[in-house]
């Protein structure tokens, strides 16, 4: 009965520890030189329906300002635009959504199709149609309903917004504050829906060459998945052994003991 016990205590002893090197979970590892361009330029954003827009019409007339831009008559123009686009619900209800049909529909410009069109684009082309009505408009266009859904091994997962436009994979990771232990870096899965179906990138964040790949910059509604690690599974399964283990280690000695008396 002894020796039993000591081959349990053994086992316990030798169970394998959960340990990772820091190469596992260390970017930028690979530095290739063959790599000698620069990344690639990201995609500029077309406008699509569902897409919520910022818009402001500004001109000599404080009156028609007023009707273009609500926010200007809520306690002054940066108290009431807060108030206006501060969260992500009063961005919908006072946001200009593109609706199924590709348009908007403006004061006074009535019903426009801005769909296909970059902010920019969309930017000029208001600003053209404003002059028919209004003396030297000033316009301005954003997209604010700009997300990614980051989830899987990070610290915070979650959905976060983006209104600079331009997001890459690193920062959706420092909005989430940063990777786990158990990240697995060298097999993270983007997600991005286009028009006519869903494309799935894998990326390699240990190696340097995913500067130059199509979802190193993240576009609006993109999903990033970081899976966990081999280890992760194997210190879950070792910790079920461990209690097993435990058990079966207290039960043998609790029989020494009641056999010895």
């Amino acid at each position: 009965m002894k020796n039993t016990i000591s081959y349990v205590l053994l086992l316990l002893l030798l169970a394998p520890a959960a340990c990772r090197s820091p190469k596992d979970i260390t970017m930028f590892q690979a530095v290739q030189q063959e790599y000698e361009s620069r990344p690639l330029i990201p995609k500029k954003h077309q406008i699509k329906p569902n897409d919520i827009l910022y818009i402001r019409v500004l001109t000599l007339d404080q009156e028609v300002n007023q009707l273009f831009n609500p926010s200007l008559a809520v306690n002054g123009l940066s108290s009431g635009t807060e108030q206006m686009y501060g969260s992500p619900t009063s961005r919908f209800i006072n946001g200009y959504k593109v609706s199924s049909d590709s348009t908007i529909t403006l004061p006074i410009l009535g019903k426009i199709n801005l769909a296909g069109l970059t902010l920019e684009q969309a930017q000029e082309y208001l600003k053209t149609q404003a002059q028919e009505y209004l003396k030297e408009p000033t316009v301005q266009v954003k997209l604010i309903n700009f997300k990614v859904n980051v989830s899987g091994e990070l610290t915070h997962p979650g959905i976060y917004y983006n209104y600079e436009g331009h997001l890459t994979i690193y920062d959706a990771i420092s909005m989430a504050s940063g990777i786990t232990e158990f990240a697995d870096l060298k097999n993270v899965i983007v997600k991005r829906e286009t028009s006519d179906n869903i494309l799935t990138y894998n990326l390699d964040l240990t190696n340097n060459s995913v500067y130059y790949t199509e979802a190193f910059n993240l576009q609006p509604n993109d999903l990033v998945y970081i899976p966990p690690s081999k280890l992760k599974r194997r210190t879950q399964n070792n910790d079920t052994y461990s209690r097993i283990l435990s058990t079966v280690s207290t039960l043998l000695v609790a029989a020494a003991l009641f056999l010895s008396l």
